[in-house]
C-alpha cells in the first residue's frame, strides 16, 4: 500500500533535540525499550541498559519534560474513539492501532461513538481524572459543523491527537485518510465495463464517507449518462439489515440494476442476501462490490469483491504521527493512503487485483 502524499508543510519542530526514536535506532531497540530505560530502568537488563544510555549520551540527547510528563502521567494511556464497533472495518483497524501503540510500550482504552456525535462530544471533553497522554479519532461521521470541530480542537490542546478518515479545513491536528472518491471511481467504472446500470448502496445523510464515495460513483455514471436519481439508493442505517431491506424494496419497485456498489462490507453482503433470496444470480444477474475489505469476505458465498485500504498502513502513519507530537517533531497535516480493489466472486471481473 502505498502512500500518496503528505502536506508540504510540516509542523515546525520547535526545537534541534534528537528523539526518542532516533535513539532508539542508534541504539539497536525498540522505542518502547527507550520509554522503559528513561520510566522504568528497573525491568530492562544491564546489558540493554547500558546500549541506550550511550547512545543518549552520543546523541546529547536530553528527555524533554513535557513529553516526559505525557508518557509517565495517567497510565501511558492512548485512547482510541471508534465510529462503531459493531463494523467490521473499525475493528479492523482498533486491532492495528492496539498492535502499534502497545508496540511503543502503551496501553488503549477504546470508546464506541456508535455514529452519535454528542458521544463524541462528551469523549473529547477533559476529565482531570482519566486524562489520556494521547487521542485517535477514527470515524467516517461529518467533523466540520462548528460544535463538534471546536470540541475537537479544545481536547488537541490538552493532548497530542490524530484524526483517521477525513480532513477538516482548518484542522491543526495530522489527519490519515484514504482516497475514496478516486476508488469508488474506479470501481463504477470497472463495473459498467461488464453491466448497463451501476446502483450506489448508501446515500447517508451525516456520513462524510459515503459523500465521498458518492462523488466518486456519480462522476463515473454521469460519464456513461446513466440516470443517476434512479440508481442513487438512499438508506438509513449501514448495517446489514438495512442492506437486506434496500435491495428488497427495489426489487419489488422492479429495479434491477446490473450491479450495485455499496458504501460497506455489511451493506452489500446484506443486498447479497436479498438478491440471492429472491432468485437472482451473483454475478451472472447482479454483480455486487463492497468497500472496506473486511477480514471475513473469503469465507461468504459467494466470496465478496471489496474496496480495500490497508488498516495496517493507516494505523502505523496514524501513530506515527502521534509519536511525533509527543516528541515534538515535524508531522504531516495530511497523509493520503491509495485503495485497491480486490475481486472475488461476486463481480464479473474475478482475477485478483
Amino acid at each position: 500500500m502505498d502512500e500518496l502524499k503528505a502536506s508540504p508543510k510540516p509542523r515546525v519542530k520547535r526545537n534541534s533535540e534528537p528523539s526518542i526514536t532516533e535513539v532508539a535506532q542508534a541504539a539497536g531497540v525498540s522505542i518502547a525499550t527507550v520509554s522503559r530505560v528513561l520510566n522504568q530502568p528497573q525491568v530492562v537488563s544491564a546489558k540493554t541498559r547500558e546500549r541506550v544510555q550511550a547512545a543518549m549520551k552520543e546523541l546529547n540527547f536530553h528527555l524533554n519534560p513535557a513529553a516526559s510528563a505525557l508518557r509517565r502521567g495517567h497510565g501511558n494511556v492512548i485512547t482510541v474513539l471508534a465510529a462503531s464497533l459493531a463494523q467490521p472495518w473499525y475493528t479492523k483497524l482498533m486491532r492495528a492501532l492496539k498492535v502499534e501503540i502497545e508496540a511503543r510500550g502503551f496501553t488503549v482504552m477504546l470508546v464506541d461513538l456508535q455514529h452519535d456525535p454528542e458521544v463524541l462530544r462528551q469523549a473529547l471533553l477533559p476529565n482531570s481524572q482519566h486524562l489520556p497522554t494521547g487521542m485517535v479519532l477514527a470515524t467516517g461521521d461529518l467533523l466540520a459543523d462548528t460544535e463538534t470541530f471546536e470540541a475537537i480542537r479544545a481536547a488537541h490542546a490538552t493532548r497530542p491527537m490524530v484524526v483517521i478518515g477525513q480532513h477538516v479545513p482548518d484542522a491543526e491536528w495530522p489527519t490519515v485518510q484514504f482516497t475514496d472518491e478516486e476508488w469508488a471511481y474506479r470501481a463504477t467504472r470497472e463495473m459498467l465495463q461488464h453491466a448497463d446500470s451501476v446502483a450506489f448502496l448508501g446515500q447517508l445523510e451525516g456520513s462524510y464517507l459515503a459523500t465521498e464515495r458518492l462523488a466518486g460513483y456519480l462522476r463515473a455514471v454521469r460519464e456513461v449518462g446513466l440516470d443517476e436519481e434512479r440508481w442513487v439508493w438512499p438508506i438509513a442505517t449501514r448495517g446489514y439489515e438495512a442492506g437486506l431491506e434496500a435491495v428488497h424494496r427495489r426489487i419489488d419497485a422492479g429495479e434491477i440494476p446490473g450491479a450495485i456498489l455499496a458504501i460497506n462490507d455489511e451493506l452489500a453482503l446484506g443486498g447479497s442476501r436479498a438478491l440471492l433470496t429472491r432468485g437472482l444470480r451473483i454475478p451472472e444477474d447482479v454483480a455486487v462490490m463492497g468497500f472496506g475489505n473486511t477480514d471475513f469476505l473469503d469465507y461468504v458465498t459467494p466470496t465478496l469483491s471489496s474496496v480495500d485500504g490497508s488498516a495496517t498502513e493507516a494505523a502505523r502513519v496514524a501513530i506515527d504521527a502521534l509519536w511525533a507530537q509527543f516528541e515534538e517533531q515535524p508531522f504531516p497535516e495530511l497523509t493520503v493512503l491509495e485503495r485497491t480493489l480486490v475481486h472475488r466472486e461476486s463481480t464479473r471481473n474475478s482475477e485478483p487485483a
